[in-house]
């Protein structure tokens, strides 16, 4: 007899994809058989030259704004070279997707169209909105919304023709003075980043969108760019084996499609102190042998300063290093015809076999097949130049996303600690009180809460500028004196800890200061990490973290505030005396 668990975990899953937003889709992409997928691979394969073969292995990047030669090389090396693939990076949106279409009209053979878009499309193309910050995904208590999330990318990266998207982010951000992956990652819980990880891989792969799991072997504990020198993981074998290693071990044995390895000095796991993108020992040795790996292996962006700066190696020779130690897809060359031509001169020298180039060429293949590239039906081109852009008049595309990053800033706002012994905390009640908000910094923002703020009583505002000097936080105090309590809002601060959240130590102080004078509730639309910066926090009756100033957490902060939804999310990384998973649940106010 074969015994079957139905558990709550199951059934919510089911009960998610009846129910979610994204149900057009409810029985996700359509994956081609296998048989299909080899006879299409074998169609093409055989049909490359020796060159074509390389460059199919080759991904380069693009932007409306590079220069008349780039754009001839782009050219050549889309129609004549015939690259594997192509990633475009920040721009404007409406510029970035004609010069897209150009380059895929030029296309002999379907490009595989990828992106880095850890948050959706607009990461790089600002007109689109985005969902939230993988840090706020962390203050999630499930991963169901973090599955949809998943679906609502993929489908607005499918409608812009892309493939692939390079995420998302499993480094453990388990050291807050460590700035580099920050906000962009679950946390520092590596059970939830695996699985919350896991999840937005399988909303993805289910919307028809591969995913790649990055910066392997971990890039969480490390506070230099890799874009500009070589980061240090100075950890035993042992301990990255039980932390960093972890989140990576549950996204392979839920089969995603690729995994980024990152430019990590990882002497433990090799004492050369070759960068990781180049080790044999890190790519094939750890990742492919040791951990089982069959997947597409793909380096980060080849470019970047720190693999060659540290490596020993000058830029053009990187490519071919990354090919040797393992790596099935090479990233943005920094020079992609040298590139083709030393794997090329490699091959005719004996140094590696075609063999592992035919190996590498089907597995690139396998992917555009298995995610309908050479399907008859399949147009690279973007036709629709407003789609996932139009907020004021949504389509019902749009309409689902925007109800879903509503829904997901309601879930997560949270609050650090709460004092309502005097009825002067959270939820905060206009009644028989004088109620004042101070919007500090983003009028726009501070102009929303007030407006929704009066939805539930009198509620006086007082914006302060982006620019306000401490004069005008000293007039706003004084203007506000006389009020029972005052709710004061963080408005507009950066995700950096190496900038101090952009806030200056002065009106930190100030800010403080003036909470012990005064019954105060904060609302800070930034990162949980302020509170190690912020010494007097606890002057505070209340504390919420809103992760971001957008409008929509903007207005989840309003509503957890004056009790029409409940405070629900927790902390995804541990800050000053606070541990990663507290939150103080608030129950919504009785209707």
């Amino acid at each position: 007899m074969i015994k079957v668990n139905f558990n709550k975990t199951v059934f919510a899953s089911l009960l998610l994809c009846m129910l979610s937003p994204f149900a057009a889709q409810a029985d996700g992409f359509k994956f081609p058989s296998e048989e299909k997928i080899e006879h299409q691979v074998d169609s093409v394969f055989r049909k490359l030259s020796t060159r074509e073969k390389i460059a199919q292995i080759m991904i380069i990047d693009m932007t409306s704004r590079d220069s008349k030669e780039m754009r001839k090389i782009q050219k050549r090396l889309v129609k004549k070279e015939k690259v594997g693939g192509l990633i475009p990076l920040g721009d404007v949106y409406r510029p970035a997707v004609e010069r897209m279409n150009q380059l895929n009209k030029w296309a002999k053979i379907p490009m595989l169209m990828t992106i880095d878009a850890e948050w959706g499309v607009g990461m790089r193309w600002k007109e689109v909105p985005s969902h939230q910050f993988f840090i706020q995904l962390g203050a999630l208590t499930s991963d169901s919304l973090v599955y949809e999330i998943g679906r609502s990318i993929a489908d607005e990266c499918r409608a812009f023709k892309f493939q692939v998207n390079y995420s998302p982010v499993v480094d453990i951000n388990n050291n807050p003075d460590k700035f580099i992956v920050n906000f962009r990652t679950f946390g520092e819980d590596k059970d939830k980043v695996a699985r919350y990880a896991s999840a937005m891989m399988r909303g993805m792969r289910d919307g028809g969108l591969a995913g790649s799991a990055k910066h392997f072997p971990g890039h969480g504990e490390t506070n230099v760019d890799s874009h500009l020198a070589l980061p240090l993981l100075p950890f035993s074998a042992e301990r990255l084996d039980s932390l960093e290693l972890y989140p990576f071990r549950k996204l392979i044995a839920d089969g995603v499609d690729m995994v980024m390895v990152g430019h990590l000095n990882v002497p433990a796991l090799d004492p050369s102190g070759a960068p990781s993108s180049i080790s044999k020992p890190i790519v094939t040795g750890l990742l492919r042998e040791k951990m089982g790996y069959d997947g597409i292996i793909i380096t980060d962006a080849l470019n970047m300063y720190g693999v060659a700066r540290d490596s020993g190696l000058e830029k053009k020779d990187i490519p071919l290093a990354a090919y040797k130690a393992g790596v099935d897809i090479l990233l943005m060359p920094e020079d992609v015809e040298n590139a083709i031509s030393q794997i090329e001169n490699a091959l005719e020298a004996g140094e590696i076999t075609m063999e592992g180039l035919d190996m590498r060429v089907k597995k690139m293949l396998r992917l555009k097949a298995r995610y309908g590239i050479f399907d008859k039906s399949y147009d690279p081109i973007v036709r629709d130049l407003d789609i996932f852009t139009d907020t004021t008049a949504p389509d019902a595309r749009m309409k689902a996303k925007l109800s879903l990053i509503k829904k997901v800033s309601e879930e997560t706002m949270t609050v650090v600690f709460n004092d309502n012994s005097q009825g002067l905390g959270l939820p905060v009640s206009c009644e028989g009180k004088k109620v004042a908000y101070v919007g500090f910094m983003n009028p726009q923002l501070g102009q929303q809460f007030g407006e929704v703020a009066n939805r539930y009583g009198q509620v006086d505002t007082v914006l302060l500028g982006d620019d306000a000097a401490l004069e005008e936080l000293k007039a706003a105090k004084e203007k506000v004196s006389g009020y029972d309590l005052v709710i004061f809002g963080f408005n507009k601060s950066l995700q950096s800890i190496k900038r101090n959240f952009g806030l200056e130590e002065a009106h930190m102080k100030f800010i403080t200061d003036w909470a012990a004078d005064q019954p105060m509730v904060a609302v800070f639309l930034g990162s949980p990490y302020v509170l190690k910066r912020m010494p007097g926090h606890e002057n505070f009756k209340a504390f919420l973290i809103g992760y971001e100033a957008t409008r929509f957490n903007n207005e989840a902060a309003a509503k957890v505030v004056f009790g029409e939804i409940a405070a629900k999310g927790i902390l995804p990384v541990t800050t000053a005396s606070f541990k990663v998973g507290e939150g103080v649940y608030i129950p919504a106010k009785q209707k």
